[in-house]
C-alpha cells in the first residue's frame, strides 16, 4: 500500500485543507519545513519521509479562479523521480494534456468537477487507464457532482459504472473529513472493493493514526492520502516504515 502525501495549492502556496471549506484555507504550518512553499514541501516529502508519489490539488483551477500550472511544472522539474497525481479540475482532453506536458504522471478526474460521466470516456481514451484515475469526492457517503446530477450518488454504484468505462484506479475521498480527523473509512472501502474487485482504491480524508493505516491496508487499499497527520507529526517516517514492513 502506497502512502501518498498531499499538497493543496492556492495562489501559489501550500495550504491546509479542512472539510473542503476552501474559503477558510490558510498556509500550512508543518513540522516538515518552514514556510508554505509547494516545491520545498515536495522536497521535504521525499527527503524526510521517503515518499515515492505525491497528490497535488490545484485549488485555483478546481474552483475556476486561475491555475498553478507554472508551480506544478517547477515541482515536476525539482523532483522528477516523484510520481505526481494532480487534480486540477480536469474535465476535457486539452486540460489533461497541459498537465502531462509539464511533467505530471497521472491526471485525476474528480466527480466534483463534472456534471456527468459523459465526457469521461474521451478523457480515458486520450490518457489511457494508467495515466488517469477517478476521484469519487464524497460527503456523508454520497458522491459530490459539480451540479445536481442524475449520476449515481451511491459510491458502490458509481464504482461499477467507472469499471465499465475502463477505469482501473479510483480515489475515495471523504471531503467532510479532510483535515478534521474522523478516522479511516475501512467499511466503505470494504463495500466498494466487494462491488468492484477489478479496481485499485486509494483512500483519503480523516486518516490520523498508524492503526488506521494498518486497517486500510488489511481492507485492501492500494494507497492512502495523508496531509494533516504528517504536518503535525502524528505520523512519522518510522511509522510509515512500519506500515511498509507489515505489507
Amino acid at each position: 500500500m502506497k502512502v501518498i502525501p498531499v499538497i493543496d495549492i492556492m495562489r501559489g502556496i501550500a495550504v491546509h485543507a479542512r472539510r473542503g471549506e476552501r474559503s477558510a484555507y490558510r498556509p500550512i504550518r508543518s513540522v516538515l519545513l518552514h514556510g508554505a512553499d509547494p516545491v520545498a514541501l515536495l522536497r521535504a516529502y521525499r527527503e524526510t519521509l521517503g515518499s515515492e508519489a505525491v497528490y497535488i490539488a490545484d485549488l485555483d483551477a478546481i474552483i475556476g479562479s486561475g491555475d498553478n500550472l507554472a508551480v506544478i511544472q517547477q515541482m515536476a522539474a525539482a523532483e522528477p523521480q516523484l510520481e505526481m497525481l494532480v487534480d486540477a479540475g480536469t474535465h476535457d482532453v486539452l486540460q489533461a494534456r497541459r498537465l502531462l506536458d509539464v511533467g505530471v504522471q497521472k491526471v485525476v478526474v474528480a466527480s466534483e468537477s463534472l456534471t456527468s460521466l459523459s465526457a469521461v470516456s474521451r478523457l480515458l481514451d486520450a490518457l489511457g487507464a494508467e495515466r488517469a484515475l477517478f476521484s469519487l469526492d464524497l460527503k456523508a457517503y454520497g458522491v459530490i457532482w459539480r451540479e445536481p446530477s442524475t449520476e449515481p450518488q451511491d459510491p458502490g454504484v458509481a464504482t461499477i459504472r467507472l469499471l465499465s468505462l475502463g477505469f482501473r484506479e479510483v480515489i475515495l475521498l471523504r471531503m467532510d473529513r479532510i483535515g478534521a480527523g474522523g478516522g479511516a473509512d475501512a467499511e466503505l472501502l470494504g463495500r466498494v472493493t466487494t462491488a468492484t474487485p477489478g479496481i485499485r482504491f486509494i483512500v483519503g480524508g480523516g486518516i490520523s493514526s498508524v492503526a488506521e493505516l494498518m486497517r486500510l491496508q488489511r481492507a485492501g487499499a492500494s494507497g492512502v492520502l495523508l496531509a494533516t497527520a504528517l504536518h503535525n507529526g502524528t505520523i512519522t517516517r518510522s511509522d510509515l516504515n512500519r506500515v511498509k514492513a507489515a505489507a
